[in-house]
């Protein structure tokens, strides 16, 4: 069971770095307005989200890419604020109902976090 919800967490990542290159716009309008550099920030969420990926296929450097996936989750967290304080709503991207937007910080982020630390042995 621990092997399927590792190759799940590598291919979510892998997916959701990429994503971060098929669809920058989709992430601009969500880094909140207090970052200046939006492209820079994009982007090398998006190289680190696959290289982690890659570090959690690895069994040598499984443990340190969960971390660092750990890491890069806690990095998002003013991201997931800042579309709380635009009531769920960022334009450019998606509106989804406030509640949503508290879910996803408040369950989803955390399980995130769980599930990187679950996978790292």
């Amino acid at each position: 069971m621990k092997r399927f919800f590792r190759i799940l967490l590598i291919v979510f990542f892998l997916f959701a770095g990429s994503y971060h290159f098929i669809n920058p716009n989709f992430y601009f309008d969500q880094i909140p307005p207090f970052f200046s550099n939006k492209i820079f920030i994009n982007y090398i969420a998006g190289v680190l989200e696959i290289i982690l990926a890659i570090g959690v296929a690895i069994k040598k450097t499984r443990r340190i890419a969960s971390i660092g996936i750990i890491i890069l989750l806690i990095a998002f967290i003013p991201t997931h604020w800042y579309v709380i304080q635009q009531n769920g709503c960022i334009p450019t991207a998606y509106c989804v109902p406030i509640w949503l937007a508290w879910v996803r910080l408040l369950v989803l982020q955390p399980l995130f976090i769980f599930w990187a630390w679950g996978v790292k042995d």
